[in-house]
């Protein structure tokens, strides 16, 4: 028998124009191990990478029929908006073809009953950690309208009964590498699974049904490093762990391991940490080893805030393992959320200052990116519950997997629509503008920006994005509409002149 494994369409748009939040990092291997656990299974297997096809419906479906495969099962992502064309990919699919038909990941997962109900054609949603199910799924036989009852599978007929999430990993197969992260120069891989936090933002403990996160061993991770780099050249590796360090001396010890391994093997690599669970010999150990880059998910300047968000960290950690990571000579990248949904205009200066102390403005790209981001909220996340227990979250009947929330204060909406409006034309211009020659693979790796277009004065556009942005908040608390709106649209004709193109004007 035969399984499909798709990547869901997801067109980008304009709301969500440079936001990756629709899944955490991990969701990258999902479907390489789905294809390693039905090869297991002894299933004939194949893949169809549709996430960035613009064809339509009838022609996406044509290619899924000419796979003539038993089983489809999507890979489905968050789709900013654009769910309906998988619902209408799934319907003419039922019309046309006999195979059964299901979706895994984390949208699935969170979203399962509302999804089941928006897309009835589907056969079944595996829920979570889904390689267990699915093997199980797979030896039983499925044939469309008899899918048996599993732990961790939902067809809409019955209860959800999840399934408890592996203990060991050395179980798991070793995933194949798909799609477009089979092109780029970096491996994906993971040292462990889940997380210790519960961040108020984040899904993945809801996701794996658990806030605990497992360790696998350190030979089974070498024999994947071992296996996928046969298949393919890389230059770097990245550790896709939430967080790769953990807390005590044994998960330390771990980590020191796996990078001890990588070092064997000549290849840099980054990774994801809490900064609670960093110090500098730590931090030192790791750049001997290889580490090039260190993500650390610091979300706020703001002790208020980062009490709202859960991270049950203090901005005095955040400088010392910022500070940490940069004296190693390891690149800092980090993870912000400039708009919390509670956020005062005081706590956006606080923001704003533990960035510059950081000397995380000093690059248009970085500096964009840190200033413009608020909290995102999909359907199934602690986010979506809390908002609209509150009463404050706004729905649209066009997108019902994604919410806007009620800001406390009009005066950080402002701030924050004009800083979206400047980012999307800032975004926008970029990838219009043509890139030095030479770059691309630099860029891949660290961003797409990082290297000024030819003729753009990088220096005169990172302090017009800085400059707009203590602007609006100067201005919010005090000025009227008229006001602020032209003076959202000075800022957004300076970048204009640097950047070029069609005057921008407000909506």
């Amino acid at each position: 028998m035969k399984i499909l494994v798709v990547e869901n369409p997801r067109p980008p748009v304009m709301e969500h124009y440079n936001d990756v939040a629709n899944a955490p990092l991990s969701a990258s291997l999902n479907s390489g191990y789905a294809l390693a656990v039905a090869r297991r299974a002894g299933w004939e297997t194949a893949y169809l990478d549709l996430a960035a096809s613009r064809e339509n419906v009838e022609t996406l479906a044509g290619r899924i029929v000419l796979e003539d495969a038993d089983l489809i099962l999507f890979h489905w992502v968050y789709s900013w908006g654009s769910e309906n064309i998988v619902r209408e990919l799934v319907s003419l699919l039922k019309k046309n073809h006999g195979a059964a038909i299901g979706a895994f990941g984390l949208f699935p997962t969170l979203a399962h009953q509302r999804l089941s109900v928006y897309v009835p054609q589907l056969d079944f949603i595996l829920l979570g950690e889904f390689e267990v199910t699915l093997e199980e799924m797979l030896c039983n036989k499925p044939e469309q309208n008899n899918i048996q009852s599993l732990p961790g599978l939902y067809s809409g007929r019955s209860d959800v009964v999840r399934r408890v999430p592996l203990s060991d990993l050395s179980h798991l197969p070793i995933p194949d590498d798909v799609g477009a992260n089979r092109c780029y120069p970096t491996m994906n891989i993971a040292a462990s699974r889940g997380c210790f936090g519960d961040c108020s933002f984040c899904f993945i403990s809801s996701y794996y049904g658990c806030r605990r996160r497992r360790e696998r061993s350190s030979a089974s991770f070498a024999n994947e490093l071992e296996t996928r780099l046969k298949r393919r050249t890389v230059e770097n590796v990245y550790l896709i762990d939430p967080t790769f360090v953990g807390y005590d001396e044994r998960q330390t010890g771990h980590a020191r391991q796996v990078s001890a391994i990588l070092k064997s093997n000549n290849l840099p690599f980054g990774f994801e940490a809490r900064v609670d669970t960093l110090d500098e010999a730590l931090i030192d150990e790791m750049a001997k080893n290889g580490a090039s880059s260190v993500f650390l998910g610091i979300e706020s300047g703001s002790e208020a805030a980062l009490q709202r968000l859960n991270k049950r960290i203090t901005r005095r950690q955040i400088v010392r393992a910022a500070r940490a990571v940069q004296n190693s000579g390891i690149t800092l990248s980090v993870g912000f959320i400039m708009f919390e949904p509670d956020s005062t205009l005081d706590e956006l200066f606080e923001n704003y200052d533990l960035l510059e102390e950081l000397e995380l403005l000093s690059h248009h790209d970085r500096t964009i990116n840190m200033l413009y981001h608020s909290q995102i909220v999909l359907y199934g996340s602690k986010s979506w519950q809390a908002f609209a227990a509150a009463e404050r979250l706004l729905l649209d009947e066009r997108l019902p997997f994604e919410a806007c929330y009620q800001f406390k204060h009009r005066s950080v909406e402002l701030v924050c629509t004009a800083m979206r409006r400047l980012s999307h034309y800032y975004f926008m211009r970029m990838d219009q503008l043509p890139r030095q020659p030479g770059v691309a693979g630099a860029e891949q790796i660290a961003g797409r920006h990082l290297h000024h277009p030819p003729g753009v004065d990088g220096e005169l556009l990172n302090r017009i994005l800085k400059e707009a942005f203590l602007a609006f908040i100067t201005a919010a608390g005090s000025c009227d509409s008229q006001c602020f709106n032209e003076l959202e649209q000075t800022h957004t004709q300076r970048l204009t002149s640097v950047l070029g193109g069609v005057p921008q004007t407000l909506q």
